[in-house]
């Protein structure tokens, strides 16, 4: 729809600053709108512009428009309801709102206390990227609005928008924050003495890597190789710096040696009008925010010195836990064997883990392990598959030492609901434990069990293990790797339960890695474990392939999972062999061309029992001996010709809904024309 001079003329007789816009870019029409910003339009200047009928309206927001703020819930307002139920229903019911086209919302208000340039209130990891999705619009911003086709008041006018107290829009605010999923953003260190961000236990080091980074590390290359753009060098001595995506006009940032102290509010992820010492940056910059893995990294780079070390003795913890009593010491005949145990243990997830087991859980950083994690714990809990293998029900305790309760609080219903389930089904089977901010460590579970065993949980699942080492275990050590999971073995034991333990993976090209080789740390950890599951990235956007080796059971074959926010699915139609980071081999000198094969496809499909697509592709390299990248363009070539058909099946187990099926053209019955 185009917009009315008359809705323009109602926005300004308000006191907002109403400009036309380009709905296609949401950006005003007009190049110099800035001037507004700083002055209100004139009638004149409204009837001209709206005079040509724009498809978008926009208003900016701050002094000019009555200290005017807008808080915008991107990402489909997936964080609207949860943020609404914090706010003071009456509270609420003051303030503009509207939807827009994308499904998110805009809470709109002015308020007594002085509008911030635009804010950043939460954030989180989705499709593997680090998204805004709350922020707001405040001095110098501004946003397209109703009646832009799109938008739509569901609550309040532009005619008459509240005037908010400072507390009020205090509490609006924190709310928002209350739903970040990002670790809080560091301290402003004065420029004096900028802070040193911790590191982790003071008594593992002699000089800490950070603090060892901040007086003497180079933080030039790594803003430049982020787009960061030096402009030069101040009379005293400040350098000047213009932030990523910004090709001119003034500095964003100075930098004194000693602190980068940032000025833009869109310079993620740095903060508006907050210093960050050397070491921040480069957390924040290398390693997501992650001060322990930029500790770890700069370590190995020649940073920081190490305490020695004194060997972790948990023979004490061990002695102590109480644990069923054992059978006799000394070998067994295997008759006794067989007749003491006649009987595997009793199974939690098919093909993957027993009661009384251990399983690890191997991702990258940033892949959304939280996410499969909360799956897995729901596919326990409602005794249904993960994946596709069938689980066992029983209660679940998450041991979360990463997220917020709040984020938790958030997270699980939503992949509950996703599911298809109501969270009245698991609200009584799923435990979880936050200890953000109060970490513990995996030795404190010894004083717990008999806390824990009443519950009669059946899984426990440590998010993230590296989080729960004990103090001064070097998990690079062998022997205190093993020595721990002989501990966690006791505890699965004296809680007749699993335990699965979320890790990340070492740097480096996982690709080239065999399966128990894939995790940061000692090695003794793939060996100590039952289980040993990984999540390598395919070469596909958005999609991991899960390799595993398993004691107990027949080997698994690889599962290839597709994210689609908030769940990994399993999608069968991509090929397990395609990571990424891998380098396919060409083509051999004697391959067949693939269209030579694609003509022959038809001999070797089964109508009776159709297979899917990555299925036939390994068929094909089988049955004519070719390469991976020959036999996948020939069944390419052979769906393009309808030589054969790839069809997706219905009423497919959970998580299969994109497999696809390779079957014949309808009309080739597979019968020649004498009905041979």
């Amino acid at each position: 729809m185009n917009i009315s001079t008359e809705t323009a003329l109602e926005r300004l007789s308000a006191g907002l600053s109403v400009l036309p816009a380009v709905k296609a870019g949401k950006r005003p029409a007009s190049r110099g709108w800035k001037t507004w910003t700083e002055r209100l339009p004139t009638e004149f200047e409204v009837r001209a512009w709206f005079a040509n009928r724009p498809d978008a309206v926009c208003i900016i927001a701050g002094r000019v428009s009555g200290n005017l703020e807008c808080l915008d819930f991107d990402n489909a307002g997936e964080l609207f309801g949860a943020w609404k139920e914090k706010v003071d229903p009456a509270l609420y019911a003051k303030l503009a709102v509207e939807r827009t086209p994308s499904g998110g919302y805009h809470a709109i208000y002015r308020s007594e206390a002085e509008a911030d340039r635009n804010l950043k209130l939460a954030r989180g990891e989705r499709d593997a990227k680090l998204k805004t999705l709350i922020e707001t619009r405040g001095e110098g911003g501004l946003f397209l609005c109703a009646p832009t086709d799109g938008y739509s008041l569901v609550q309040g006018d532009f005619a008459h928008i509240p005037l908010l107290s400072a507390d009020e829009r205090t509490a609006l605010l924190e709310a928002a924050r209350s739903l970040d999923e990002t670790p809080p953003p560091p301290a402003a260190p004065s420029a004096k003495s900028p802070a040193q961000a911790g590191t982790g236990a003071d008594a593992a080091f002699l000089v800490r890597p950070g603090d060892d980074f901040s007086r003497r590390g180079d933080i030039r290359p790594i803003l430049c190789a982020r787009g960061w753009e030096f402009l030069g060098t101040k009379p005293d001595g400040n350098e000047l710096w213009r932030r990523p995506g910004k090709t001119s006009g003034s500095h964003s940032a100075t930098f004194d040696g000693n602190v980068f102290y940032v000025f833009s509010s869109n310079a993620a992820p740095f903060e508006g009008g907050e210093g960050y010492s050397r070491f921040q940056v480069y957390s924040l910059l290398e390693c997501g925010g992650d001060y322990t893995r930029a500790a770890r990294e700069l370590l190995e780079k020649g940073f920081g010195e190490r305490a020695p070390e004194k060997p972790v003795d948990l023979s004490g913890l061990s002695a102590s836990l109480h644990t069923p009593s054992a059978p006799a010491q000394g070998p067994i005949p295997v008759g006794e064997l067989v007749e003491r145990y006649p009987k595997m243990r009793p199974v939690l997830i098919h093909g993957f883990l027993r009661r009384g087991e251990t399983m690890n859980i191997i991702a990258p950083p940033k892949t959304g392990k939280s996410w499969l994690v909360t799956d897995l714990a729901l596919s326990v809990a409602t005794g249904t598959e993960w994946f596709g293998f069938p689980c066992e029900k029983g209660k679940v305790l998450i041991i979360d030492n990463e997220l917020h309760p709040e984020t938790s609080a958030n997270r699980i219903p939503r992949v509950v609901e996703a599911r298809g389930f109501p969270l009245s089904r698991i609200k009584d089977d799923i435990y979880v434990e936050n200890q953000r901010g109060r970490l513990g460590s995996i030795e404190d579970l010894a004083h717990r069990i008999e806390v824990l065993r009443p519950f009669g949980f059946r899984l426990v699942i440590i998010d993230a293990f590296y989080r729960a080492m004990p103090k001064g275990a070097d998990e690079n050590d062998n022997g205190t790797v093993a020595g721990i999971y002989n501990l966690i073995d006791k505890y699965a034991a004296a809680l007749d339960c699993a335990f699965v333990l979320i890790h990340h993976t070492s740097k480096g090209n996982q690709s080239l890695k065999s399966v128990t080789d894939v995790g940061a740390g000692a090695g003794s950890q793939s060996r100590a474990s039952d289980t040993h599951v990984i999540l390598r990235r395919h070469k596909e956007q958005g999609c991991v392939v899960m390799e595993s080796v398993v004691r107990s059971f027949p080997s698994v074959k690889p599962v290839c999972l597709r994210w689609n926010w908030p769940l990994w699915n399993r999608d069968d139609s991509l090929d397990s062999a395609q990571l990424e980071g891998k380098k396919e081999e060409p083509r051999g000198a004697n391959d067949p061309e693939p269209y030579t094969i694609a003509e022959k496809l038809r001999e070797i499909v089964d109508e009776r029992n159709p297979v899917s697509k990555g299925v036939f592709i390994e068929k094909v390299r089988n049955t004519y001996s070719v390469m991976e990248k020959t036999a996948k363009m020939a069944v390419e070539i052979a769906i393009a010709s309808r030589f054969i058909v790839c069809e997706r099946l219905r009423n497919m187990p959970r998580g299969s809904q994109a497999t696809k099926y390779v079957t014949l053209p309808e009309e080739d019955s597979g019968v020649d024309e004498d009905g041979d």
